[in-house]
């Protein structure tokens, strides 16, 4: 099939881009968009629509059908959308509510319409964000009928855990936005527990991989760590020997050290779904992680670890004072110790929870069963070529 696609970033080769046998279109340059938007948020101060409109004569109409990720089209054509948040994606609108929103309401009519396929949510804590933008409950049954939970396919990359070396327990952290991702939890505990002589460096080996200049962290909105806090997890990076960092590293060696280690470590604070999570159970290393959005969803107790952290109606943090920041900070921290200190009182959980994330991601990550439900989407439904197209307004 010739499937038409706007991007080709991680969410789209993730979600989109699995089947070889499409012929994948990018369309980029053939959306109106992609040169509306930056008048508008560059002139005219306005914020950036998520939507595909189709220039005329371009490629797109070459399309069997389009598959879209966070974005709504306004075409004749059949078209698909994957999503992680809300569909409609749109700003916020100083003193507007999102409801009222003029930009939603313009867009969800095209949710309706025949010729969109389907809507494709990537956890069930997408799911639930996503009902709550619908006032009216006949659109919202008419939206949920349209919509499919699909959590992204994953291959796996050994078929058994390898059995656990005696000595040293070998972590892994991963995150880009080292802050964000709850790297300066996963250090702090971990000092926390030498100091408390509750463990001796030498019986841990933690490889950190994440940018350290990426402190902004958006979960804390205005309440941001200090340049005093950062500095100072910094120089516990530097000062036990446990710690290894690296700003970065290749997929390929990426892989290889988590199919090396005996954990993961992902406590983050802000998440759209994790798919590191994902990466780490694919090589059998189970993981520790926070209990935002859909990690509870795709590292069960039988297959990993999750700190529960309080969460608002989005299965989200809200930080509203840096006294709640602090709060939160010791219950990931908290979670993260005990956690290590219940590992080495008994190491064979690793084994066994390495097993069950593999398992896991066999039976639910499958990437042919992926595809065969995507095809059953592409395949719906069917539109009159003869018809005369009717205008469509911006």
């Amino acid at each position: 099939m010739k499937i038409g696609i706007t991007n080709n970033h991680y969410p789209e080769q993730r979600n989109i881009l699995v089947n070889p046998e499409n012929n994948y279109i990018n369309l980029k340059k053939s959306n109106l968009f992609y040169f509306i938007n930056p008048f508008r948020t560059r002139l005219l101060k306005k914020n950036k629509s998520f939507i595909f409109l189709p220039l005329p004569f371009s490629k797109a109409s070459q399309t069997d059908v389009l598959h879209l990720f966070n974005e709504v089209a306004i075409t004749r054509q059949k078209w698909v959308a994957s999503f992680e948040t809300e569909l409609p994606r749109v700003l916020p609108v100083p003193g507007v509510a999102k409801q009222d929103n003029p930009e939603l309401k313009r867009l969800i009519p095209r949710l309706l319409k025949d010729n969109c396929l389907g809507l494709i949510a990537i956890s069930d804590a997408t799911l639930n964000i996503q009902m709550k933008l619908f006032r009216s409950s006949e659109v919202a049954q008419q939206i949920r009928r349209k919509t499919v939970v699909m959590h992204p396919p994953q291959p796996l990359f050994v078929q058994h855990k390898a059995p656990r070396q005696p000595g040293t327990l070998k972590l892994v952290f991963a995150g880009n936005e080292f802050y964000r991702k709850g790297g300066a939890e996963v250090v702090l505990a971990i000092s926390e527990l030498i100091e408390e002589r509750k463990l001796e460096e030498s019986q841990l080996d933690v490889q950190l991989i994440g940018e350290l200049t990426k402190r902004h962290n958006v979960a804390h909105r205005q309440f941001q760590d200090d340049e005093a806090f950062c500095r100072g997890i910094e120089s516990r990076i530097g000062r036990y020997r446990c710690f290894t960092h690296h700003a970065r590293m290749d997929n390929g060696a990426l892989m290889t050290l988590f199919r090396n280690s005996d954990a993961g470590l992902l406590p983050t604070w802000q998440e759209t779904y994790g798919f590191s999570v994902l990466e780490m159970q694919a090589n059998g290393c189970p993981v520790i992680t926070s209990n935002v959005r859909a990690l509870p969803e795709i590292n069960p107790a039988s297959a990993g670890w999750v700190i529960a952290g309080e969460l608002n109606e989005d299965r989200e943090y809200s930080i509203t004072s840096p006294q709640q920041k602090e709060q939160l900070r010791q219950t990931l921290v908290a979670g993260i110790k005990a956690t290590l200190l219940a590992i080495l009182e008994r190491p064979e959980m690793l084994q066994e929870k390495g097993e069950a994330a593999i398992l896991r991601i066999k039976e639910q990550h499958d990437t042919a069963r992926y595809i065969a439900r995507l095809n059953d989407i592409y395949r719906r439904g069917v539109i009159n070529s003869t018809q005369h197209p009717p205008v469509v307004s911006i």
